[in-house]
């Protein structure tokens, strides 16, 4: 199977066939990760990321929220 490299906006792309997302059991908005190796592009089936509470689940110290002072405006934030 052969796919060419066309320009997307400012960057460059290819598509990938429906069928090869069908094999791979892939759907359109799945998260990938790209690496290069050698003369190679490798596309990988990102992990799901975790919520909040699956990141802090082995946390077993105590938490006590403080207040931080960030200082004065600077730019056009509104306070």
């Amino acid at each position: 199977m052969t796919a060419a490299i066309q320009k997307w906006g400012n960057s460059q792309g290819i598509r990938i066939p429906k069928a090869l997302l069908e094999a791979l059991h892939w759907s359109e908005s799945e998260q990938i990760i790209l690496t290069a190796d050698n003369d190679k592009i490798i596309i990988e089936k990102a992990e799901p990321g975790k919520n909040i509470k699956e990141l802090f689940a082995d946390f077993d110290g105590e938490y006590t929220p403080v207040e931080i002072n960030w200082g004065e405006p600077v730019g056009e934030e509104i306070w």
